[in-house]
């Protein structure tokens, strides 16, 4: 398992189908299931430290496993949102470092 990797995915919002309006709540990109099945065998358990970068901004967080879509899931913050101009439905590309 490559310890860096890029990834093409589109944002989400969750609850998926909350109808608040607005740019508020929880934002996700799902990462695919090959990658998923790579880094699990390496972190059999619970969250995995990583460094995100999207655009110019760089950021530590964790990958989130996800029993539903049985993969793990990147929380993009508002902050990041903000910074980089990203919605919603946008499809972004990150590069991610396991730490």
């Amino acid at each position: 398992m490559k310890k860096s990797f890029n990834i093409k995915a589109k944002v989400w919002r969750w609850p998926a189908s909350a109808g608040r309006p607005g740019d508020g709540g929880w934002h996700f990109v799902t990462l695919d299931k090959k990658l998923y099945e790579g880094i699990r065998k390496k972190y059999p358990k619970g969250f995995v430290r990583v460094e995100a970068k999207i655009k110019k901004t760089i950021w530590i967080t964790s990958l989130f496993p996800h029993k539903n879509s049985n993969s793990y899931l990147l929380c993009i913050t508002k902050k990041i949102r903000k910074a980089e101009d990203i919605f919603k439905g946008d499809d972004i590309k990150v590069k991610i470092n396991l730490l």
